[in-house]
């Protein structure tokens, strides 16, 4: 605090010795002398009219002796005219020394504060402030490159949010096309002509891997004439670097490419190709055309398009799954279909077979009875066949009930009631369900198959089918026992069984991600439960 204080009394007591000190030091670095300087000559007139003005005052108040007196009166008058002068020319001087270069200096700091960066600062070189204009022109010449530089920067900043704003809404547009396209084809025709579109070019071309590992169109933008496209893969060989996007090193001229009518002699393209990859595994390349104008541009896209192609790689897997996963489970239908055949119409038909010979047999005899009676148990077979054959077209046709799958259920226990003497028992548990259509449709096939079961092979006098849903962690459970006489599951899978459709059950379960296990003994009923978990169902809950 002292040492503050010090300080503080110091830099006044020195003020003033500087203050005069200012006016005798060297501003230029020319080291000009005082007698050179505008400020000596404003202290030269101060000091003459001073003096004039001091021999005025003291012949005005008679200060000085008579005869001293007596000689200045006569000089009085011209002493006067040299004051006046003197006054007329200090003023004029602190002017042009002065003022005129402040004045000049607040006149550059408007225009600099109004962006005006060409402004400068003008004095005379014998001017003391001429070292300090040129600094402060310096100074405004850079605040100028430092403004250029700025609004290039800024500008640079501009066009890449503009550059990646495009890019995110093609990309989005690519992503959204993935999702709602049918099939790949409509994807590929969607993806190309949003890339031609939005990035100008003049025309595209997306070519897939096919079955023969060849590569074929499969989408096209723009008027590309028929000849290119047959030739296409030998113009445009698929590209050697998968990992990122290439030009072509030939340019192609627009003849080769487009329509007669809408090439000309002068046009070239440049060709951008694109490999769409799955995995570093390639399913086919985009080809972009370009006019030769844009290759600055396009380099800006590169990261877009290695995107893009990343997309429409995943996408094509993505369609392929389906397609195998459809394929798949056209199998195991089939697959179904011929298990319920062998296991009901197939035997039928065997034992008709059978019936037939026999029946042949005894018209040799010619006993009449017997023929009648072999002819009831032919009848009998048949009506049996034709029952068999419309349940299987009943349990194979679409089965949801337009109301839902509960509404499905309870016509499916109906139809058990109506073709047996059994007695079934339906505890709902969750009255208003939405899942999926595809999950809803495993659901009733098991129901449905276990029904089957029940008919065919039970011999049960009671069955209850029970549906619950638990609040807490989306817990689905369906039950369905009956008091048949049961089966020893080890015996059937020893025996190649498939008949009672046990792995059909559990294939169906495992595809809406759920747990079956079934529960069965000789004599004691089977019991069939299924479990499995869809949290985003909206149920109205009796369970827990």
């Amino acid at each position: 605090m002292m040492h503050n204080m010090k300080a503080s009394d110091q830099t006044d007591s020195d003020y003033l010795p500087g203050f005069f000190n200012a006016w005798f030091t060297r501003l230029d670095k020319r080291n000009r002398g005082l007698l050179n300087s505008g400020r000596f000559r404003i202290i030269s007139l101060l000091a003459v009219l001073l003096t004039l003005l001091v021999v005025i005052a003291l012949d005005s108040f008679s200060a000085l002796p008579a005869g001293v007196l007596n000689s200045l009166s006569h000089y009085i008058p011209w002493i006067s005219v040299a004051a006046a002068a003197l006054v007329i020319t200090l003023t004029y001087t602190i002017w042009r020394v002065l003022l005129d270069p402040l004045l000049r200096l607040c006149r550059w700091a408007d225009l600099m504060r109004g962006i005006s960066f060409d402004t400068s600062v003008d004095v005379d070189q014998r001017s003391d402030f001429y070292e300090l204009a040129k600094d402060i022109n310096m100074l405004g010449r850079m605040i100028k490159q430092l403004s250029r530089e700025t609004d290039v920067q800024l500008q640079k900043h501009t066009d890449y949010i503009s550059r990646e704003s495009q890019s995110l809404a093609i990309l989005y547009e690519v992503a959204s096309s993935i999702n709602v396209s049918r099939d790949i084809k409509e994807l590929f025709q969607k993806s190309i002509d949003s890339l031609c579109e939005n990035l100008h070019a003049r025309a595209g071309v997306i070519r897939q891997i096919m079955t023969n590992n060849k590569l074929g169109v499969v989408a096209q933008y723009g008027d590309i004439n028929k000849p290119f496209l047959d030739n296409v893969n030998n113009l445009l060989p698929f590209p050697a670097s998968s990992g990122q996007s290439s030009y072509s090193p030939r340019k192609l001229s627009s003849l080769i490419i487009l329509d007669p009518d809408k090439a000309s002699d002068d046009e070239t393209f440049l060709v951008v190709s694109v490999p769409m990859l799955y995995r570093d595994t390639p399913s086919g390349v985009v080809n972009l055309f370009f006019p030769q104008s844009q290759s600055t541009d396009l380099d800006n896209y590169n990261e877009l398009l290695l995107s893009i192609g990343q997309h429409l790689g995943t996408a094509v897997e993505k369609f392929r799954l389906d397609e195998d996963e459809s394929r798949l489970l056209v199998m195991q239908e089939r697959t179904r279909l011929s298990h319920e055949l062998h296991d009901s119409l197939a035997q039928t038909m065997a034992s008709l077979r059978i019936q037939v010979r026999i029946l042949d047999e005894i018209f040799h005899s010619n006993d009449e009875p017997a023929i009648w009676d072999q002819m009831d148990r032919v009848e009998y077979t048949i009506e049996q066949a034709n029952n068999q054959l419309r349940e299987l077209i009943a349990h194979f046709q679409i089965p949801m009930n337009k109301r839902g799958l509960l509404s499905s259920i309870r016509e499916a226990i109906q139809q058990l009631r109506e073709d047996t003497d059994t007695q079934v028992f339906l505890q709902n548990e969750w009255t208003s369900q939405e899942l999926p259509e595809n999950m809803e449709l495993q659901i009733l096939r098991i129901v449905q198959e276990c029904l089957a079961n029940i008919r065919k092979h039970s011999q049960a006098r009671s069955v209850r089918v029970l549906l619950r849903a638990f609040r807490i962690g989306g817990e689905h459970h369906i039950l369905i026992e009956d008091d048949g006489i049961g089966f020893d599951e080890s015996k059937i899978k020893s025996a190649g069984g498939e008949h009672l459709g046990l792995g059909i059950l559990r294939d169906r379960a495992s595809q809406i991600n759920g747990d079956i296990t079934i529960d069965s003994e000789p004599d004691d009923g089977t019991r069939v439960s299924l479990r499995f978990i869809y949290p985003d169902s909206q149920a109205t809950w009796r369970g827990r």
